[in-house]
């Protein structure tokens, strides 16, 4: 009887090992740096349909000890075959943005994540199209992690990358001792590393297509406008973010630099040595302080040819000094609902209405006619704890206002440019948009999520999928096998006939916002 129970456990276990690593259902592929070897899974909403994962590919070396806050470099080789059949550690972040909290992640995080559907080890000739994915998170959360099962029913190759966050990502002394953008030049290296390899994997170096949103829409913009990014990349897809919007860069990264090494009493004005005493101290310590002062974000660096951004990105738009790919970009109806707790701060002083980036002195003469020309726009009861005017507000502000300054640049080029705003509202939303639309990061539901239950639901997130995979196969979008059709639109026709709730800032406000950035 022992034996037999003792049977039915070892089958048991030899089961779960099935379940979870496919019974020795894997794949090796050499790599520059070695031999890696993925693991066969199985799609959470379609069992039969399995596909291999390479989860943890470093592509640079750990950035810790005198290597925090420098630019990447490419990781060593190994010896042997690696695994990567699990997980990797994000980069270290305070994912829910408060104090105290636990920091997630670690240092060592310069990894990425190779998902494709190729079955013969030796057909590296396959050459499928490849997606990178780039998460969002405000430049200071966020994690590597998503579920390509949806576009690898596609003719696709999926790769998710990770980047350094925050401080450890985005800390700038404007000089030698630390460029800044290290976050930025993560991700650049990352598709270094993927234009070098991914034939191995059965993709086409020539095809690949970045995209992301928030944050990881911003980041494709600052891919688009870096001369480092030439030629790593053949197509650019931005999700409700872009260089232009007030979250996604910092003026200021050296004063900041200087407030935060207060903190830890470090008083000194030299930035070696500033950077040296911070490299001594705990990652998680300093994550968890940088959130007493302004967020580190991507900046300017001062000119040096590893540069990754040296000027204004507005400069780099409006002269036309961008990589020249097709490109598609816009955002949702609602993406201002994730910030609607500020409209609270309308209400109690409504110069708080004023953007931040015009860096205007709030008591001045100016504050107070930016005021009465802002309100004239959205608040033109002087209502300012209105949630739907404020949704307005904030939805043209933070993200509608840069992304249709970029695309007034982009469509000058010879390059396609598919402009649009995404505004599908189901139960599946979870930010609940005041005006029946989409909120922040809603049209992520329907790339990633693989247990919608409506068939509304479904053909939305078969026809995103579509559209999104048929970009990256033709570089132009088309609903091949769909009876959807798509309206493609001049930008000239989209921006005089769209029906649109949100105005512009005109004149000096909306120019001059722009300008200074």
């Amino acid at each position: 009887m022992a034996s037999y129970v003792s049977s039915r456990v070892t089958l048991f276990v030899i089961l779960l090992i099935c379940i979870n690593e496919s019974c020795g259902y894997n794949l090796t592929v050499l790599t520059e740096g070695g031999y890696v070897r993925g693991y066969r899974w199985r799609s959470n909403s379609n069992l039969n349909f399995v596909f291999y994962g390479f989860k943890g590919i470093p592509y640079g070396k750990p950035p810790v000890g005198n290597l925090r806050f420098q630019d990447p470099q490419p990781a060593e080789p190994w010896d042997g075959i690696k695994l990567v059949n699990s997980n990797p550690d994000s980069c270290a972040a305070h994912q829910s943005g408060s104090a105290g909290s636990p920091v997630i992640g670690s240092e060592n995080c310069l990894y990425l994540s190779v998902y494709v559907t190729r079955t013969d080890e030796n057909n590296e000739d396959l050459s499928l199209p490849v997606m990178v994915w780039i998460h969002g998170g405000a430049f200071v959360r966020g994690t590597p992690y998503a579920n390509p099962s949806n576009l690898l029913e596609k003719p696709v190759i999926v790769v998710v990358i990770a980047y350094r966050l925050g401080v450890l990502g985005f800390l700038n002394t404007e000089d030698e001792n630390a460029w800044g953008n290290a976050g930025l030049k993560d991700q650049n290296l990352a598709l270094q590393w993927i234009k070098n390899n991914i034939r191995n994997f059965g993709g086409d170096p020539n095809k690949i297509t970045i995209f992301g949103q928030s944050a990881g829409g911003a980041s494709i913009s600052y891919q688009l406008a870096s001369p480092r990014s030439e030629g790593l990349f053949a197509q650019a897809i931005s999700q409700s973010g872009n260089t232009l919007n007030e979250w996604g860069f910092t003026k200021n990264p050296k004063k900041i630099l200087f407030q935060f090494a207060r903190l830890f009493n470090i008083e000194s004005n030299n930035t070696a040595e500033v950077v040296r005493e911070l490299q001594k101290i705990d990652y998680e310590v300093l994550v968890d302080t940088s959130l007493q002062v302004d967020r580190f974000l991507p900046s300017v660096e001062v000119d040096h040819p590893g540069a990754f951004i040296d000027r204004s990105t507005y400069e780099i738009w409006t002269n036309g000094d961008f990589n020249k790919v097709p490109v598609i970009i816009g955002y949702t109806s609602e993406d201002g609902a994730y910030a609607r707790g500020r409209y609270r701060q309308f209400a109690t002083n409504p110069k708080n209405v004023i953007p931040a980036g015009l860096n205007v002195d709030l008591n001045s003469s100016v504050a107070d006619e930016l005021v009465e020309k802002i309100s004239d726009f959205y608040f033109p009861d002087r209502v300012y704890d209105n949630l739907t005017s404020s949704l307005n507000f904030m939805t043209q502000h933070y993200f509608a206002r840069g992304i249709r300054k970029i695309v007034a640049d982009l469509v000058k080029t010879t390059q396609p440019v598919y402009f649009y705003m995404f505004s599908y509202a189901t139960k599946e939303n979870y930010t609940k948009g005041i005006n029946g639309g989409a909120g922040h990061d809603e049209d992520g539901i329907y790339l990633w999520n693989t247990t919608l239950n409506t068939e509304a639901d479904k053909l939305t997130r078969s026809r995103l999928i579509t559209l999104w995979t048929n970009f990256a196969i033709y570089g132009y979008v088309s609903m091949t096998g769909s009876s959807w059709e798509v309206e493609v639109f001049t930008f000239t026709a989209l921006f005089n006939t769209m029906t649109h709730s949100y105005a512009f800032l005109r004149n000096c406000i909306y120019n001059c916002l722009l300008q200074s950035v």
